[in-house]
């Protein structure tokens, strides 16, 4: 969002109330007031709050995707990324983690649609779906397919795949929702998410020399 015209006004200042106030708690006037203009001309950039919500995920979809592509992030088959992450030196994998955690926790965009989501999905089953898509679901099951295709290649232990990736995946989030609170200490936690990517790997790697 570098052109700030109204379209992409009304979606910062709705994504800065969702983030605070929940969505179902935000009016379409109250994004009007925030951007400076009549509940009208708001509605001839989106046709209700929805359309809002809707774009919103939808840009948080393709932000995400270009953060990845842009850190050159293991991508495609499995077979292939599991290679990338088997290799001895951790570095896919270490690299692959700080950024998509730096990601939810400082990008601006990112962290108010993890919030907003948070205080949402009590009352709002399309908030709960998101929420438990983006930051449960979908990584754990990821990293499901991940470890046991690593298994299958001989870069990892043998183990009930799904129960790793929980204990992989718990500190990642338990860190993130940690330090949302914590401006300025992402370096102490990106440390101690480090470490556990270490000790993880300590337990469950098969290395070279192990072969």
């Amino acid at each position: 969002m570098t052109k700030r015209n109204t379209r992409e006004l009304i979606l910062e200042e709705a994504l800065n109330l969702f983030s605070v106030k929940g969505y179902q708690s935000v009016t379409v006037k109250e994004i009007a007031h925030a951007v400076g203009i009549k509940d009208s001309s708001l509605y001839k950039h989106f046709a209700s709050k929805q359309a809002i919500y809707d774009t919103l995920l939808e840009w948080m979809d393709q932000k995400f995707e270009a953060t990845v592509a842009f850190y050159q992030l293991p991508q495609g088959e499995i077979e292939s990324v599991a290679r990338e992450y088997g290799r001895n030196d951790l570095a896919w994998l270490k690299k692959a983690c700080e950024t998509i955690f730096l990601f939810f926790l400082k990008d601006p965009q990112a962290s108010k649609f993890r919030k907003m989501l948070t205080i949402e999905q009590y009352k709002n089953s399309d908030a709960s779906k998101t929420l438990g898509s983006w930051f449960f679901d979908d990584a754990i099951k990821f990293q499901t397919d991940l470890f046991s295709e690593m298994m299958r290649q001989g870069t990892f232990r043998e183990g009930p795949p799904h129960i790793i990736a929980l204990q992989f995946y718990s500190p990642f989030y338990t860190l993130l929702c940690q330090y949302d609170s914590m401006p300025g200490k992402e370096d102490e936690a990106l440390g101690i998410l480090k470490a556990h990517i270490e000790q993880f790997a300590s337990i469950y790697q098969i290395r070279k020399e192990e072969d």
